[in-house]
């Protein structure tokens, strides 16, 4: 069967998803393991609590499996979870009244070793000195949610521009702008570090 595994030959999304549909929690779990990291880095992105946001993104893979009748092959299963994470984790951060600052929340996305390169004219090839990376963190901190988002969609996950506009629920042609827009405050940020 054609279309059925993905380039590396893991099973395709969209054949676990219509798995899912059917009944097959097996199918369900590779999903969930698939994106439970991602899913995870989107909740800490909002809420900035590391046991909320694990509480986030399980929550997040309950009310996307209910919501499995109306998923939409076009969008892709990474930008639809995404958009239910982002959802989810507003909510839980709602009910828990916590604040959205948190310590290092870069680092809790993508582990101490951030990978500055990722983040285009912050590379670690152009020796980032371990004081910068600390600073390009601070700086990611002090972005507004919207912004911290769409730069980890396209930078930290690696989303197309067509998967960012659907886990964004932004119009496709608008991608490039607000990027450029979080990454000019970001290097504002860190100018006035």
């Amino acid at each position: 069967m054609t279309g059925t595994t993905n380039a590396t030959g893991e099973i395709a999304d969209a054949v676990l998803v219509e798995a899912a549909r059917r009944g097959d929690l097996y199918a369900w779990e590779r999903i969930v393991r698939r994106y439970q990291e991602p899913v995870y880095r989107v909740a800490f992105l909002i809420i900035r609590d590391s046991a909320l946001a694990e509480t986030a993104a399980r929550s997040t893979f309950v009310r996307a499996y209910r919501a499995l009748p109306s998923y939409r092959d076009d969008i892709g299963v990474l930008p639809w979870i995404f958009r239910i994470a982002a959802g989810e984790s507003r909510q839980q951060r709602r009910e828990a009244g916590r604040p959205r600052r948190s310590s290092r929340p870069l680092e809790r996305i993508t582990g101490p070793h951030y990978p500055a390169s990722t983040v285009p004219g912050l590379d670690a090839a152009n020796g980032l000195t371990p004081s910068e990376r600390e600073a390009v963190g601070e700086a990611f901190d002090r972005l507004g949610e919207e912004d911290r988002l769409t730069l980890a969609t396209r930078y930290l996950f690696g989303l197309s521009r067509a998967d960012a506009s659907n886990a964004l629920s932004i119009a496709s042609g608008l991608v490039d702008e607000h990027l450029h827009t979080a990454l000019r405050r970001l290097r504002t940020r860190m100018a006035d570090a």
